[in-house]
């Protein structure tokens, strides 16, 4: 069960690292932000944001960045155990709302490891740990800056 696991996985959650805000606002045409990292937290974007669901090819920085404004949670993924990976997509049917759902995108280089972001929070876990995951999951997804709905 996710809240099961979110209860069980808050003690893990000090490892969540707090970036700077890098800017804000909306990018115009083809302009590109700078996020100063990999994977961002915050940061100037495009209008159009990335919406919940599973991708086989990650959204843009920047479309992902607006999500994360809307309070949605990406969880970039590398190579993951198929046990961990249908875990996720099950979490990600279950929140798949435009202001609090779930974003999974790959990432090269990852191997086994994940690498989830919130509005100005990122957590990376070198392997999968369902209930930090869900933690982090539980406390942030919802809570952007634009419109929270939690």
């Amino acid at each position: 069960n996710f809240l099961e696991l979110a209860a069980v996985g808050k003690a893990a959650l000090f490892g969540i690292e707090t970036p700077p805000v890098t800017s804000s606002g909306h990018l115009a045409g083809n302009q590109t932000g700078a996020y100063g990292g990999r994977f961002p937290t915050s940061g100037a974007h495009v209008t159009q944001w990335a919406n919940p669901g599973i991708y086989d090819t990650p959204p843009s920085p920047s479309k992902l960045v607006h999500a994360l404004e809307h309070g949605m949670i990406v969880v970039y993924y590398g190579e993951p155990a198929d046990d961990d990976m249908a875990m996720l997509e099950d979490w990600a049917a279950l929140y798949g709302g435009p202001w609090s759902g779930i974003i999974l995108a790959p990432a090269a280089g990852l191997g086994e490891g994940f690498v989830l972001t919130a509005w100005r929070k990122r957590l990376r876990m070198e392997a999968f740990d369902a209930a930090a995951a869900a933690a982090f999951i539980d406390r942030y997804r919802g809570r952007g800056p634009e419109h929270r709905v939690r």
